[in-house]
């Protein structure tokens, strides 16, 4: 299936690439670990979302020659370990904007596509 690449806004890209930029976080108190060689590699974070795409509805974060999807529903990594030492980066950057993925998800389904608008679960309330 041919991939329907839809641009992401600036703005959040820019945000998630400053996390970047901060260094990996190394663990859930949010240090973080940054080397000059790190730093000086910087550039070419793209984030994708696709409007014609496979079941669970996601995204795709590239940086430094890797990528990885990850669910819009929780972020979990759907490649292996691609990335690995920035998923709690991309996780505190989905935290923050999964609400405007999730709009940006459902306004941008074709009426043929195979996986439809996103719906929160609502944990029985």
């Amino acid at each position: 299936m041919k991939e329907w690449i839809l641009p992401i806004s600036d703005d959040l890209v820019k945000e998630l690439e400053a996390c970047f930029a901060n260094g990996p976080i190394i663990d859930d108190v949010g240090t973080r670990y940054l080397t000059e060689a790190e730093f000086d590699r910087l550039g070419g974070l793209k984030i994708e979302l696709f409007s014609n795409e496979h079941p669970p509805p996601h995204f795709r974060v590239c940086f430094q020659g890797e990528c990885n999807n990850f669910t819009i529903n929780d972020c979990s990594p759907m490649n292996g370990e691609s990335l690995s030492k920035y998923f709690r980066n991309i996780k505190k950057w989905h935290k923050t904007n999964k609400r405007t993925l999730i709009s940006f998800w459902n306004t941008m389904r074709p009426s043929d596509c195979p996986v439809g608008n996103y719906l929160e679960k609502s944990n029985g309330i």
